[in-house]
């Protein structure tokens, strides 16, 4: 019985701080500080249209055209990678492909 208590407890004490390393690492879904309007509940085809491109580069009225990452890939073959390195941000998606463009973001990564 003490074998089971002091297991219990330890399973209660590596959850809680796996609770407090997640929630102190990522952007939570009401996180006001993500920057140029993405939120946590964006697909992968509006993050592109908001991180894009002018259509026309010295008339900014004209609209955006969807901008792919400069970078990207699957390291872990679970997730995909996009690497936007001119805005200094890195979306975590959950899917590997990158033509899952109903994809949702896991993490947003932003360098400081």
């Amino acid at each position: 019985m003490n074998k089971l208590i002091k297991a219990l407890s330890f399973v209660a004490v590596l959850a809680l701080l796996a609770g407090t390393v997640m929630s102190a690492g990522g952007a939570s879904a009401d996180s006001p500080n993500l920057p140029y309007g993405l939120s946590l509940q964006d697909t992968m085809a509006s993050v592109e249209q908001k991180l894009g491109q002018p259509r026309v580069m010295f008339a900014p009225q004209a609209g955006w055209q969807p901008g792919l990452p400069d970078a990207g890939g699957s390291p872990d073959y679970t997730t995909y990678w996009a690497v936007y390195k001119r805005f200094g941000v890195t979306i975590v998606y959950n899917t590997p492909s990158l033509s899952d463009k109903h994809a949702t973001i896991l993490d947003i990564l932003i360098d400081e």
